[in-house]
């Protein structure tokens, strides 16, 4: 009976079985089958295909892939396609290389295989089908096929059927050329010839990419314009498919050198329509007031010939729309032109943008760098998108930021439209006419700013209304009411809005950003506050940011947090927390990172009454040097790292001075935001339990208390000491042993996570190795020379520093495993070499000869694109 049962149910089982089989082949039952007929073991291209590719993608090493291309032809289909999805550039450091630069690079390696394209040589496709219909109608003229055939067999070694090239280059997802040393890439700039020849080969190369996704050039070598016409091509496809192009990235070189030696001179202008204006001077008081000259619109000059000569044109008004726009060292404002049509263009996808003014244009303060506001400034030409034809001048509405906006927001047209709703005409000539507002840098006047602070509209009065007013816009209508008495005001605006049409179109778009990083650029609060969108904004990074402390306080008052009662309904961009009393406030901002070097009082006030609570993830905190601020360590503590100590993942407390060119100052201003022990105790108390990232300033008095309390931030990755104040040792302290102190705390904690330290000047990586046994049972390493080559201790072993995505933490997040690249960083050479090898060796492993866990110190280069504080302790973009 018993085996009755048994056999009764197995034609159930077995097709239970089948269902289950069916269900998780997914539609590959061919493959399947095809499996089950091979008899024997089954190998590697055995597989089925996307198995084959997904253990493909997780290849971390270029020369893996390659090794793997030349095994068969199978795999050499699956790996194309990974090496060549990135071609990454990284130059060697200057110091780590020893040897003459000989030969050819990668560079130009790479980018003869990505040009030399399939239908690269021969003629163009037109010719080729010309020449086959006539030697068609020859053939068909004589009647015999034959006879042509014959033709061509009587040839004289005829020229074989062959490949001439690839298609390589429609794999490539990211395009990126790093910067090296600077004798080394001035080699290619575009005055050169290597920079025309680069420009030239880069430009037929990133025609053919199709799936270009990232395109970055971080050379200070200028791009081409046939570059830029290339990648503009990447919009016409022929196959039907949107353009994938997302990211772009430039640094432009210094353009100076190009100026002409002797100035063109402006041509005469009449006295009655000159208008004195305040100069800029800086937010921090730095610099008087000094008088200039405006000229009205209807004389105003056109831009000097020279600026649009000098540059390459067209360039960013020809890129399709991207979602993140990057451009550093900007030093010409035909550039600021043309990334407005492209911000236009942008406006529904752009998430990302990070503008930085170039050094030289800052301090030589040119008039399109400074916030400009009053009569007689405008943002853009809205007369022509055609940016050479722009006949406005260099005194721009905004400065930076409103040429930026200027396709977007409209500052003069939507003041204009507010006043004619309230029945108060036009602002454009009425405050000239006046005297109340003569046009004038923005950043001139504190007490301006303070005045219009004081009249900037609550949160509640912003949200409520139809259509957003800015503070702005109603200080300037309770100036009108007071020059205008009541029976000649509307007479007086009447015949202005006759006289006068609408400056430009109305445009009032607010841009949906979520990262946005500024570097030396003026800021105009009036652009920050209408022309983005702060509920979406997550990241912002102001770095020499002149008027910096008037955004702070017009942030906090606009966006001071609302008692909310229990009855009303959450607001969908809101979020509601409770404090410490039980009463529930809204908060309108969703700021998760913060990165400035401009540390003032007003800012410590925002990030501690204005944000949530617990909701502030990246905090960096330096100073300027031309910036000296009166916050001190212990009001960072008491403010924004004890309010958001649950949240904080990545801290950086940095007071030191940076020079120029990133060398060591004798400057003592480091030691202003050193921790004290109390601060130490909150740090390592367990309290701030999302914490990764730490770099801070501290005492050496302190220095074996912190490594005491280091297990108490077990989830700690990466450490970053660029100071140790008082050290026994005065000025020679060796970062060496002090590394080797916190592995002695790490080797006694293997639960600690932490993998990278800089201390002081070098940076380390911490490895953790299982040992080998060697003869007489001993785990001991053989001896080695440290120079970290073959069979030298564990240099073959500990992770390479190429064997991660270096864009984990930077902003390309294309997660391709491949790449082109010329890499300096490789273990044991160019200063990623093993200083240290044998640690936490126990005589328990000693007795049983049993390989245990072990650590080991490597010494590295600083891991930039890895490790965010690493990024930025230099203090720039």
């Amino acid at each position: 009976m018993e085996a009755t049962s048994i056999s009764d149910t197995r034609p159930k089982d077995d097709h239970n079985a089948k269902e289950v089989i069916s269900k998780l082949l997914n539609g590959k039952e061919k493959e399947w089958t095809a499996v089950v007929e091979k008899r024997g073991p089954l190998g590697l291209l055995d597989l089925p295909v996307d198995i084959l590719k997904g253990i493909i993608d997780h290849l971390p090493h270029t020369n893996d892939l390659t090794s793997l291309a030349l095994c068969h032809s199978a795999l050499h289909a699956l790996t194309i396609p990974q090496i060549y999805s990135r071609f990454d550039i990284v130059w060697p450091e200057r110091a780590n290389t020893a040897e003459p630069r000989t030969g050819v690079d990668a560079l130009t390696y790479g980018l003869a295989t990505l040009v030399m394209g399939e239908e690269i040589f021969g003629e163009a496709p037109i010719q080729r089908e010309y020449w086959r219909q006539k030697n068609a109608a020859k053939a068909s003229s004589s009647n015999d096929l034959s006879i042509a055939h014959q033709r061509k067999q009587e040839e004289y070694f005829p020229l074989p059927q062959r490949r001439r090239g690839n298609h390589f280059a429609q794999y490539t997802k990211k395009f990126s050329l790093g910067n090296g040393p600077a004798d080394w890439v001035q080699e290619y700039l575009i005055t050169k010839e290597g920079g025309k020849m680069l420009g030239t080969l880069v430009a037929i190369a990133v025609a053919r990419m199709r799936s270009l996704e990232t395109f970055v050039w971080d050379m200070p070598t200028g791009v081409l314009r046939d570059v830029w016409l290339a990648l503009s091509s990447l919009a016409d496809r022929g196959d039907g498919q949107e353009c994938r192009l997302e990211r772009l990235w430039i640094r432009w070189h210094d353009n100076s050198a190009a100026d002409p030696s002797t100035p063109l001179v402006p041509p005469p202008v009449q006295i009655s329509n000159v208008q004195q204006m305040q100069h800029a001077t800086h937010a921090s008081g730095a610099g008087g007031a000094q008088a200039s000259i405006v000229i009205q619109p209807a004389i105003q000059s056109h831009a000097t010939p020279s600026a649009v000569d000098r540059v390459e044109h067209p360039t960013f008004s020809v890129i399709p729309a991207l979602k993140s726009l990057s451009v550093m060292d900007i030093d010409e404002l035909p550039y600021l032109d043309e990334m407005a049509i492209l911000i236009g263009r942008s406006q529904k996808k752009l998430r990302e943008l990070r503008v930085g003014i170039a050094r030289h244009a800052h301090d030589q303060e040119r008039d399109w760098v400074n916030a400009w506001s009053g009569e007689g400034v405008q943002q853009v030409d809205y007369s022509t998108t055609w940016t050479a034809h722009s006949k406005i001048g260099d005194k721009r509405l905004g400065g930076v930021l409103g040429i930026l906006v200027g396709r977007v927001y409209n500052m003069r047209r939507n003041f204009e439209t507010w006043m004619r709703s309230k029945g108060m005409g036009s602002t454009i000539d009425l405050p000239v006419a006046s005297g109340a507002l003569p046009a004038k840098s923005e950043e001139a006047g504190g007490s301006a700013e303070e005045a219009r602070d004081d009249n900037e509209l609550d949160a509640e009065s912003w949200s409520e209304s139809a259509t957003p007013v800015p503070g702005y816009y109603r200080r300037l209508a309770e100036q009108l009411r007071k020059d205008y008495p009541d029976g000649s005001r509307d007479a007086e605006i009447n015949r202005l809005l006759r006289r006068r049409p609408p400056i430009g179109p109305m445009l009032n778009t607010k841009l949906k950003l979520e990262i946005l990083e500024l570097e030396r650029v003026p800021l105009s609060v009036r652009v920050m506050l209408d022309a983005f969108d702060w509920r979406v904004l997550t990241t912002l990074t102001l770095l020499h940011c002149n008027n910096h402390e008037q955004l702070w306080k017009s942030l906090r008052r606009t966006y001071t947090p609302r008692s909310v009662s229990s009855s009303n309904p959450t607001s969908p961009n809101g979020k509601h927390r409770r404090n410490s009393l039980g009463n529930r406030y809204e908060y309108c901002l969703n700021l998760k990172k913060i990165h400035t070097n401009a540390v003032s009082p007003s800012l410590i006030s925002f990030l501690k009454e204005t944000l949530a609570p617990n909701s502030l993830e990246v905090l960096f905190l330096q100073e300027d040097r031309s910036y000296h601020s009166s916050v001190t360590v212990d009001a960072i503590y008491r403010g924004p790292l004890r309010r958001h100590r649950a949240s904080m993942k990545k801290l950086m407390i940095d007071s030191s001075e940076k020079s120029i060119d990133d060398h060591a100052t004798n400057s003592t201003r480091w030691k202003r935001w050193k921790l004290s022990r109390e601060i130490i105790t909150f740090i390592t108390s367990g309290r701030m339990s999302s914490l990764r990232e730490l770099a801070v300033t501290i005492d050496y008095k302190d220095w074996h208390f912190f490594l005491q309390r280091l297990p108490q931030i077990p989830h700690l990755r990466s450490l970053y000491i660029p100071y140790i104040a008082d050290h026994a040792h005065g000025n020679n302290v060796s970062p060496d042993e002090l590394a080797l102190q916190v592995v002695d705390i790490v080797t006694l904690r293997p639960d600690i996570e932490l993998c990278y330290m800089g201390i002081l000047t070098k940076c380390f990586e911490i490895l953790e190795n299982r040992s080998s046994t060697y003869e007489g049972g001993s785990t001991a390493a053989p001896p080695h020379d440290g120079s970290g080559g073959p069979g030298g201790g564990f240099g073959g072993l500990g992770m390479d520093e190429e064997d991660e995505d270096p864009d984990d933490e930077g902003e390309d997040e294309d997660g391709d495993g491949g790449g082109m690249e010329e890499d300096s960083e490789s273990e044991g050479s160019e200063g990623s070499y093993d200083e240290f090898d044998d640690f936490g060796e126990s005589d328990s492993e000693e007795g049983d000869g049993c390989g245990g866990p072990r650590l080991r110190l490597r010494e590295i280069l600083f891991y930039d694109d890895k490790v965010a504080i690493f990024k930025a302790r230099h203090g720039r973009l």
